[in-house]
């Protein structure tokens, strides 16, 4: 098991402290952000929860602990979705049986539940009774990424806890330490385009985003200038989709901040000069029309059947140029 990263031991001491003085919740909600390792977060208490030493950390040492760094302890349970479906009422079923018995090793048993709100609603019933009549011994820790729904009934059964994004001081250090010959500049603009997520600005650089993005954002140009979606339609990459989506949004959102005046909280500070130049072409009711198109776009290619993501992408941006960009450029004229 990997070192927990340095932004999650506070919330681990808390946690594990309140254990230690016989005030451990039974059921513990994890809640927060992708890219913030709230997964090594719960595997983390999982090993306290199993190991025989009942020292702050894990000892390492132990049965238990070499049976969970071994993923063959048969006291830990994890319940996730299987090939991308929802968690089924007959998956749960199954882990909730082998709680009625005793633990195998004598210890407690812990279910970690991974991804709370992919459970259908016949699932979620048959784990609240567990919730609402804990067993002794048994612990669940329950990660719900947050924004995603999750059944009230079970929430207000649960001690959450939410994961906050680190101070960029905390992501910075640790990404120079990942990442010791890549320039400040550049781990700034990644975790900037990354919401301050620290690993997801490592794997903006490993992937070498930035490079994409700067492409994708060029070709947007185009398509702005030219007044063609053929300038940018073959720059969309389906893997990547949502988030060129997010890459074009943070351009024209800083360039709406720029156009009112506000010089805090830009994403795009590595390319501000085209934030500039585009803020001085479009009026604040464009800007905002062009948001409103985006996250139309959005909404449609996460609802609508993927074979039809070019034609939505094709009409999205059909749209930006006749309502925003041609009155616009004519005005201008």
């Amino acid at each position: 098991m990997q070192p927990l990263y340095p932004w999650l031991t506070t919330d681990y001491k808390k946690i594990t402290h309140a254990f230690q003085r016989g005030l451990g919740h039974h059921a513990l909600l994890f809640k927060g952000d992708t890219g913030l390792g709230i997964e090594e977060l719960i595997l983390h208490i999982a090993a306290f929860l199993l190991c025989q030493s009942h020292e702050t950390r894990p000892c390492g040492r132990c049965h238990q602990c070499c049976l969970y760094q071994a993923n063959n302890h048969p006291d830990f349970y994890r319940i996730s979705p299987i090939e991308d479906k929802d968690i089924g009422v007959d998956q749960v079923r199954e882990i909730l049986e082998k709680l009625t018995q005793s633990a195998q090793q004598g210890g407690n048993k812990v279910v970690f539940i991974d991804g709370a709100n992919r459970l259908t609603e016949a699932a979620a019933n048959a784990i609240l009774k567990n919730l609402e009549e804990p067993r002794p011994n048994t612990y669940f820790l329950i990660k719900n990424e947050q924004g995603l729904s999750l059944l009230p009934t079970i929430y207000s059964r649960c001690q959450p806890w939410l994961i906050a994004t680190p101070a960029m001081a905390v992501s910075m250090s640790w990404l120079q330490a990942q990442l010791p010959h890549i320039s400040a500049d550049i781990l700034m603009t990644a975790l900037r385009m990354s919401a301050h997520r620290p690993l997801s600005a490592l794997n903006f650089v490993q992937e070498n985003l930035l490079e994409k993005r700067t492409a994708l954002l060029r070709h947007f140009w185009l398509f702005y200038t030219r007044l063609s979606p053929l300038e940018i339609l073959s720059s969309f990459d389906k893997t990547l989709l949502f988030q060129q989506l997010d890459w074009i949004e943070s351009f024209v959102n800083d360039s709406l901040k720029c156009k009112l005046g506000i010089a805090s909280g830009w994403q795009c500070l590595d390319i501000a000069r085209g934030v500039e130049r585009f803020a001085e072409n479009l009026s604040i009711d464009a800007l905002v029309g062009i948001q409103q198109i985006l996250q139309k776009m959005r909404k449609d290619l996460r609802e609508i059947n993927a074979v039809n993501q070019e034609l939505i992408l094709l009409d999205g941006l059909t749209q930006l140029i006749t309502k925003i960009f041609a009155p616009e450029l004519k005005e201008i004229e």
